[in-house]
């Protein structure tokens, strides 16, 4: 399976977002928004509703930050590694401020 690492425009805050350096990105670095693009595996470019994926947690795991995502549409949940430029200083920034323009994506 060909991976995809090109560069996007950021569906909520609207920056150009480069390739990343070592694996294929999936979210903004700044806001951490991402498109519901990929379902079964990375990738695979099979979702249908395309729609905003937002933060809703991360967590330590095995030395890695894992963020976790969560679809604005279907609901779906998946995680993610933070990449290498991620700005994680704004992680904990940018899951508040989507809670408070979506609140109901966090409620259940």
């Amino acid at each position: 399976m060909k991976k995809i690492n090109e560069s996007f425009e950021c569906i909520n805050c609207k920056k150009i977002i480069s390739p990343a350096q070592k694996t294929c990105r999936n979210h903004c670095p700044y806001c951490f928004a991402s498109l519901h693009v990929d379902w079964k595996i990375p990738w695979d470019r099979d979702a249908a509703c395309q729609w905003i994926m937002l933060p809703i947690q991360y967590e330590l795991k095995n030395w890695d930050l894992k963020i976790q995502f969560k679809c604005s549409l279907c609901e779906k949940i998946h995680r993610n590694k933070k990449a290498t430029d991620d700005q994680i200083d704004q992680l904990d920034d940018s899951i508040k401020n989507f809670q408070e323009k979506y609140p109901t994506i966090y409620s259940h």
